[in-house]
């Protein structure tokens, strides 16, 4: 009878301490496919941008660390600007609107601005697990439109804070 009690025990202490039972092997291979997934995604928005007449200048992949409670994890992302060709506003509108045509819907929008600037539009989407948004750079004299690609749920556990960043994995050009 104890030895059922104490092997529901140490069950029940599996589950509740953060890491036990994830397999950093496991994880490290759905962080490479998570990686090859927004770097397809980032692909076809760079495209999809670039029929509209914008030129993205760059678009970066880089893995980075994600929440450490209740359990560390590992995630990938993607980050790019478009070159400064027309002024933000009209950019913003161009990226919108063929982002839509391509199936992205508008999940939030609005404007922001700067002390004694005028506002600007910002706008995030969704299409299928991914979000992507896009802003005015917060550069200092740019008036770039840069925009940022995430899939939903993209934390990935790995046992403890000693699981490190693949290196291939900490910064992806897409385009330089």
């Amino acid at each position: 009878m104890r030895s059922r009690a104490a092997l529901a025990a140490v069950a029940l202490l599996a589950v509740a301490v953060p890491g036990c039972g994830v397999d950093d092997e496991d994880a490290m291979g759905n962080l490479e496919q998570l990686s090859e997934q927004v770097l397809a995604t980032a692909g076809e928005v760079v495209e999809t941008l670039e029929e509209a007449g914008l030129e993205v200048e760059s678009a970066v992949g880089q893995g980075d660390h994600c929440q450490m409670e209740p359990a560390p994890g590992l995630t990938f992302g993607l980050g790019g600007q478009v070159a400064e060709t027309a002024p933000y506003a009209e950019q913003h509108a161009a990226a919108l609107e063929a982002l839509q045509a391509d199936g992205w819907e508008v999940t939030d929008e609005g404007e922001h601005a700067q002390p004694g600037e005028q506002p600007e539009p910002y706008s995030r989407l969704s299409r299928d697990d991914f979000r992507l948004s896009l802003d005015n750079t917060v550069r200092q004299g740019s008036d770039a439109l840069v925009f940022g690609l995430h899939r939903d749920d993209d934390c990935i556990r790995v046992s403890d804070g000693s699981v490190q960043l693949p290196e291939d994995l900490e910064e992806v050009p897409l385009v330089e």
